[in-house]
């Protein structure tokens, strides 16, 4: 409920979200507001972060689990090219990558 909240400009209210989970609405919001304290109020995670515990679920997982990482844009030689940098390291002046 709340990445939706964060992403998107026109969701559902938490009386709606309340409804369907089975829950009233007042519990809904204290369940909200101890996860954004959790969170200390930070929805956005960085690509690094992301990167980071996507590498750790895997490792920790015993299924065979490959998430899906998105596809960057970066400058490489005179013009931008998509690339898949997910199996690439980041360095002080880009990436290190392996071969694709």
């Amino acid at each position: 409920m709340l990445a939706v909240k964060f992403v998107d400009d026109d969701c559902y209210n938490n009386a709606y979200y309340a409804k369907v989970g089975g829950i009233t609405t007042t519990e809904l919001n204290k369940l909200e507001m101890k996860f954004l304290a959790a969170l200390d109020f930070r929805l956005h995670v960085s690509v690094e972060n992301f990167d980071k515990y996507c590498l750790q679920l895997e490792k920790d997982t015993n299924e065979k689990l490959q998430i899906d990482r998105p596809i960057r844009i970066f400058a490489w030689g005179k013009g931008l090219v998509n690339k898949n940098i997910s199996n690439c390291s980041p360095t002080v002046g880009g990436y290190t990558c392996r071969a694709f």
